[in-house]
């Protein structure tokens, strides 16, 4: 069981007394200083006489960043001035503030009664009176109620007079809260790390040049209602949908229904596609992306949930348990004669083809035995590392995308033969593959042909790369 209290230096009382002279030295010096503005003195209240180690420092740091978003947030100007964070007393910094004091005190409460682990700052306001005396403002002088006590919820000052609970009651109270912060900045930290990677592999697809039919800096031919730009824009507008997706895989519970994980992101998704929408004008940019990224990310927070290490196998069965029955209960409500049907699921109707939803539905297989390998083990470049792996999909993907523009399965045999060509000439890393490559992508341009849901498939492969070699590498910010 997690004890914060296993470690550090025993306070006795006139240590204790001897910092609170200090803290009142401090705070007279601000006020001094700054008479006209407010100072904030935070600390923590602790039970027992280990009032400081690295983990106490750690989580009051951590919750003051908090704490001074949320001054940001209500539009506070302040500034940091004082601290002692490794004092054997316990941590403590002191703010100067923008503010009056009653509004200073209300954005105190309200962090202190935030969360239960917030409950263990002790944030004092303090303020210079016309006499010139420092002067503190307490909660139940603005309409708060007074502090109430972490186990019992009764008045923590009758609790404290009575000491009605041990110290050790209350230690295992205050471990189990700070655990709690950890859990949840750990989370955090997660899905930082996940939407950040995500992103990146959005950006990195459309950056990555020279691709066949698809928008990149220098050549968007097949594409010309599109431009990098407008893919840039689009990438941006899906971040809180990728933080919803992070979140709800590590939401997951053990006796969770994935199928219910995946119900919750495809009603974000929804909405992501309206955001992307909004940027673009009406432009179909990453509708594709939204469902398979959404997916991946989801995948992957719920593989990192708690253990922060790459597993390919827990990924792909979290896909196909959140995606079971999909192809069937999909495609099952096909109407042929229905004018809003997709790319794909008219290629279903004609061809059989099960698409992007097939393709999902199996765990992606094609990114997992070629893409993400591909992209891990190329040499050179990022760009060389993001055409190859691209290529490599595109020769083992039925593009959705591309039979749609070429109207015919004829299509694949042609793409996969040109291809061929490509890699037989050296790949990217050599002059005559790049010849080859620029004619396939003139070609492409100029049949109005693209491979668009290729494009999909490398974007989640660069995600998993890029996530997974911040996962390997220890890199987990």
């Amino acid at each position: 069981m997690f004890n914060l209290f296993d470690t550090g230096v025993t306070q006795d009382i006139p240590a204790v007394l001897a910092n609170r002279d200090k803290r009142v030295f401090v705070q007279n010096k601000l006020l001094s200083q700054y008479p006209s503005e407010i100072v904030i003195g935070a600390k923590l209240n602790t039970p027992g006489p280990i009032k400081n180690n690295s983990i106490i420092e750690a989580f009051f740091v951590k919750q003051l960043e908090e704490f001074e978003d949320l001054l940001l947030k209500e539009g506070v100007v302040f500034f940091k001035n004082t601290e002692w964070l490794d004092a054997e007393t316990g941590p403590e910094r002191f703010y100067v503030v923008e503010d009056t004091a009653e509004n200073v005190k209300r954005i105190t409460t309200e962090f202190e009664e935030s969360k239960n682990y917030c409950r263990l700052f002790d944030l004092d306001v303090l303020f210079l009176t016309d006499n010139e005396e420092m002067r503190s403002i307490s909660r139940t002088e603005i309409g708060y109620s007074a502090r109430t006590c972490l186990i019992c919820g009764r008045p923590a000052k009758d609790c404290g007079r009575s000491r009605r609970h041990s110290v050790e009651e209350l230690q295992a109270k205050v471990s189990e809260l700070v655990e709690v912060s950890f859990k949840l900045t750990d989370n955090k930290r997660k899905v930082q790390l996940l939407v950040n990677n995500a992103l990146r592999a959005l950006t990195y697809e459309v950056t990555a040049w020279p691709k066949p039919g698809l928008v990149d800096p220098v050549e968007w031919g097949a594409h010309p209602d599109m431009n990098v730009f407008m893919f840039l824009d689009s990438s941006l507008s899906l971040q809180n949908y990728l933080r919803k997706c992070a979140w709800a895989g590590l939401n997951c519970q053990t006796n969770t229904d994935y199928r219910d994980i995946f119900r919750e992101i495809r009603e974000f998704g929804k909405i992501a596609e309206a955001d992307m929408f909004s940027a673009t004008k009406g432009v179909n940019t990453h509708k594709g992306a939204v469902f398979s990224l959404g997916v991946l990310v989801t995948a992957v927070a719920i593989n990192i949930k708690d253990n922060e290490q790459f597993d390919e196998k827990v990924i792909k069965d979290s896909i196909i348990k959140m995606l079971r029955g999909l192809v069937k209960t999909d495609y099952s409500k096909i109407k042929s004669n229905d004018d809003s049907l997709t790319a794909g699921e008219k290629q279903y109707l004609k061809y059989g083809t099960k698409g992007i939803r097939g393709e999902a539905a199996d765990g992606y297989p094609v990114v997992f035995k070629y893409g993400l390998p591909i992209f891990m083990e190329t040499d050179g470049n990022m760009n060389q590392r993001l055409i190859t792996a691209l290529m490599n999909l595109a020769l083992h993907t039925e593009d959705s995308t591309l039979i749609k523009r070429a109207g015919t399965l004829d299509i694949i045999e042609w793409k996969n033969q040109r291809i061929n060509d490509f890699f037989a000439a050296g790949g990217i890393g050599t002059d005559s593959g790049n010849k080859v490559l620029n004619d396939i992508q003139k070609e492409f341009s100029d049949r109005h042909l693209s491979l668009g849901g290729t494009a999909d498939l490398l974007i989640i492969t660069v995600f998993l790369g890029l996530t997974k070699e911040a996962l390997n590498n220890g890199n987990k910010d």
